[in-house]
């Protein structure tokens, strides 16, 4: 969400604790109007959900202004996804926690449409235990990885360390600034690269695609910058250059990404066709923009992809790419 907005539902404030644990009852603390912006009104995106085609909605979360499951079930299948990977947030210092033990029961209850990934606090000393308990329970895969701490404090690593014993996706917001997530994208993220091949590092949020471009405005001066693509981004440089990183299409910062330049982001798509992966962070009822002013930031992408994508591309990003991934193939 954009930290700019006083009023805003920020994504550290999507939750507020009501109770133990494993059972919260989590619940926005704004109005759903405030959260991260989607496309311009113009580009809202009514076209109809690609129903004929294959997809998996790389990233969604239970309890996103207050969507209980059985809506999160419904905006998976509004959309016209064949599954979603569900995605725990826990950060106890913010009170902000969607536990992995809720994505795993909706895994119980919904096997054909949820895919759970496992995501503890780095501040729990015994973080490392608890994301290998979690694999034996069914996880396949890793985040939101979304504290604040920077990119380069040595849990992230011994998480890394522990995700690669997997090979899994491990799914990062990327957000810099002082009450940013992850800071650091730019001078710390390719040593982790390198360091750690097995994890399938999946980049997300506004300082992740600010990067599209080589002109990157200081987080305090925009977290979604607008206009022409200056050809020579970080992004480019490494989905070209390593195999263990790809693009998480969703939210606002992943449509702004595309279309604030769809010439350059027709390229970008074909580029790196086999290193995308269409996802919502979609806070709406039913993938139709129900109760959520905006509309449907799924839906929207999903219409800018259909209109600059050819078939081949699309046909990786909606879902060969997360297959693979996964292992569904």
């Amino acid at each position: 969400m954009n930290p700019k907005r006083t009023p805003a539902c920020t994504r550290r404030r999507f939750f507020k604790t009501a109770g133990a644990a494993s059972t919260t009852t989590l619940f926005c603390l704004a109005s759903p109007a405030s959260a991260e912006p989607a496309a311009e009104k113009s580009a809202r995106g009514d076209q109809p959900a690609a129903r004929s085609r294959k997809v998996i909605d790389f990233h969604l979360h239970i309890k996103h202004l207050k969507r209980d499951l059985p809506a999160t079930i419904a905006h998976i299948e509004g959309l016209g996804c064949e599954k979603a990977v569900l995605l725990p947030i826990e950060d106890i210092a913010s009170g902000l926690l969607l536990t992995t033990d809720e994505v795993l029961d909706a895994r119980r209850q919904y096997p054909q449409r949820v895919i759970p990934f496992c995501q503890v606090d780095l501040r729990r000393d015994d973080f490392e235990k608890r994301i290998r308990a979690y694999a034996n329970a069914g996880c396949r895969g890793y985040g939101e990885q979304k504290q604040q701490i920077p990119l380069n404090d040595p849990r992230i690593a011994r998480m890394l360390e522990t995700v690669s014993e997997f090979g899994w996706p491990c799914t990062f917001h990327f957000q810099d600034g002082p009450k940013g997530f992850n800071q650091g994208v730019e001078e710390h993220l390719e040593p982790l690269l390198k360091r750690f091949r097995r994890v399938k590092f999946a980049g997300h949020a506004q300082s992740w695609w600010s990067h599209i471009s080589a002109d990157v405005p200081p987080p305090e001066v925009s977290l979604y910058p607008k206009g022409p693509v200056k050809p020579g981004g970080l992004l480019d440089r490494l989905l070209a250059d390593y195999d263990n990183i790809y693009g998480d299409l969703s939210a606002g910062s992943g449509h702004n990404a595309l279309a604030r330049d769809e010439e350059f982001a027709t390229g970008f798509l074909r580029r790196h066709r086999k290193k995308l992966l269409f996802a919502s962070d979609c806070p709406c009822h039913d993938g139709r923009g129900a109760n959520f002013k905006s509309g449907c930031i799924g839906r929207q992408t999903m219409g800018l992809l259909e209109r600059i994508a050819d078939a081949n591309t699309l046909a990786d990003i909606f879902y060969n790419n997360a297959a693979r991934l996964l292992g569904l193939t």
